[in-house]
């Protein structure tokens, strides 16, 4: 580095990362944070479980400071927190003035506010003992959720004045109604202290921007991205091999694929999913009464490159995701670089990646299992001319538009801006 040149330093909110394995997404955009002299990763939320494990940074250039998720009481004992928080009481008189509040919203906003400060505080200490606060550098506090996060790093910002604030928003942290509290508190702060709220969709822009209209300039569209690993070649042959990826939750409804697949008597096929969650006993218990036509796997949770390894040698036929909330899934942006053609609800920005009979079909958020079981069947006798182009369509699509060696970048260059 030339002398006298200052460093370009970024601090990243993850959520555990590289601890345990949430976040997977961040894997891959990792390993293009070489435009940053120092990277330091605060790793918020960190459970015991997560200790075990810790994903491999690309260089020496990152530092991670873990934080570790604390007992419940203490959380509650920290709520005192809020009663110095002038922030409290200005979200308090917005929800009173549009009618909003309640006492679900008032424990949300304790919550939120209470565990921002905690968590803050904690790494505010990790600052000072760096130095990060000393040098009067410039650079960029990136937090990968829009949900408390980013004010975790309007906290710490108080440390570091000429830093500015970006945050990404995906699906849970952006859209209210996907959120288990219908709740996200200090939305519109966020927004007026942010330089930059990226967002991964258009659907994700779409409804930001019409929510809050005023700091529409201040949103942006940049995907997520995957890394190629080759195309698997498959042709349609019984078993008919149906992959889904995802964790064992309401939101994913893998209980419709179940019943979906109860439709199916006439065909061999093969399912495998991989994750696991707190559902996982419940449809491995339905899946249990499928006719002896459909075998299931049930892989639980494997490393991504595990998953990823498996798609390349074992050819999946076809990728299901039939969750009632998505934000663009990166198991779908998974799927299609092998060029294997995916069948998705209409929700959240599911229709920006699966093309309705293009790379894969559609269907409606509230769709009949008849309807899905008919589509899987459809495949299991597709013209194998008819099959290419579903499969051709899907790896154009995901090399157009969710390729990471080109978003990235791009992403990169963005951040580059404001250094």
């Amino acid at each position: 580095m030339p002398e006298g040149k200052q460093k370009r330093k970024l601090i990243l909110l993850a959520n555990s990362f590289p601890y345990g394995n949430w976040e997977a997404y961040l894997e891959s955009e990792v390993k293009y944070y070489d435009v940053f002299d120092e990277i330091h990763i605060c790793s918020l939320q960190i459970r015991k479980n997560h200790k075990n494990r810790v994903r491999e940074l690309p260089s020496d250039k990152f530092k991670v400071f873990p934080v570790f998720y604390a007992h419940k009481l203490l959380y509650l004992i920290c709520s005192v927190y809020a009663f110095f928080d002038v922030n409290f009481y200005k979200e308090i008189y917005k929800l009173i003035k549009l009618r909003k509040f309640s006492l679900s919203a008032l424990v949300r906003l304790f919550v939120y506010i209470s565990r921002a400060h905690l968590e803050a505080g904690k790494i505010k200490k990790y600052i000072k003992k760096q130095g990060l606060n000393k040098d009067g550098s410039k650079g960029i506090i990136y937090s990968y959720r829009f949900e408390y996060q980013p004010y975790v790093g309007l906290l710490i910002k108080k440390l570091l004045p000429e830093y500015i604030m970006i945050s990404r928003a995906h699906r849970y942290d952006l859209y209210e109604e996907a959120n288990s509290s219908k709740y996200i508190p200090l939305r519109e702060l966020l927004l007026k202290e942010s330089e930059k709220v990226v967002l991964i969709s258009e659907d994700g822009y779409d409804y930001l921007s019409k929510k809050y209209p005023n700091y529409e300039d201040k949103m942006t569209i940049s995907r997520l991205g995957t890394v190629d690993h080759g195309v698997s070649s498959r042709s349609i042959s019984e078993p008919l091999k149906i992959v889904t990826c995802s964790s064992v939750v309401p939101v994913k409804r893998l209980n419709l694929i179940v019943e979906s697949l109860k439709l199916i008597s006439d065909t061999e096929i093969e399912w495998t999913h991989y994750g696991d969650g707190i559902l996982l006993e419940d449809i491995k218990s339905m899946a249990k009464q499928l006719p002896e036509n459909i075998k299931c796997v049930f892989k639980g949770n494997v490393n991504n490159d595990v998953v990823l390894n498996e798609y390349l040698n074992n050819k999946p036929h076809l990728f299901l995701n039939v969750s009632s909330s998505e934000g663009v899934p990166v198991s779908i942006m998974e799927a299609m670089s092998f060029g294997i053609p995916c069948v998705a609800t209409d929700v959240g920005g599911n229709r920006e990646i699966v093309k309705d009979g293009k790379n894969g079909f559609l269907l409606n958020a509230d769709f009949n299992v008849a309807k899905l079981a008919e589509i899987i069947k459809a495949f299991s006798v597709m013209d194998e001319s008819d099959y290419q182009q579903l499969k051709d369509g899907a790896r154009i699509e995901w090399d157009n538009s969710y390729n990471a060696e080109k978003n990235y970048p791009e992403f990169m260059e963005l951040l580059k801006e404001y250094l």
